[in-house]
């Protein structure tokens, strides 16, 4: 089973409030800059992938949480098997997330990106 995963937040460390800025570069992903942000916004929310509700078993409000929470989430270049990538895209029986609207296509392939690079908590 996939783990859902997104919604809507502000966080208050974080300068940016609205998933449309965000933005990833083609090569060099963030963690720190485009992947938390994206999960700030869209999953750790209350309710969510929060620390505090961890749906699904899934906390995405820290690095920590995003890569060892529940396995299979974010396998470490590998974007097949990541239960992540099956969720934004709805692949797998998985439900699509964030369910209240989809990721852009530079969103998706960002994140594919990182996963790819080696899913590393940069900067």
């Amino acid at each position: 089973m996939a783990a859902g995963v997104f919604s809507s937040c502000k966080n208050s460390s974080n300068p940016i409030h609205n998933l449309d800025d965000i933005v990833f570069p083609d090569t060099g992903i963030s963690y720190e800059r485009q992947v938390q942000p994206l999960f700030n916004i869209g999953c750790a929310i209350n309710g969510c992938h929060d620390a505090a509700t961890k749906a699904n078993n899934l906390d995405l409000s820290d690095y920590y949480g995003t890569l060892y929470s529940k396995y299979g989430v974010v396998i470490p270049k590998d974007t097949t098997n990541s239960r992540l990538i099956w969720s934004i895209e709805g692949k797998n029986n998985a439900t699509p997330m964030p369910p209240y609207r989809a990721l852009n296509l530079n969103q998706v392939n960002g994140l594919k990106r990182w996963i790819l690079e080696g899913a590393k908590d940069t900067q």
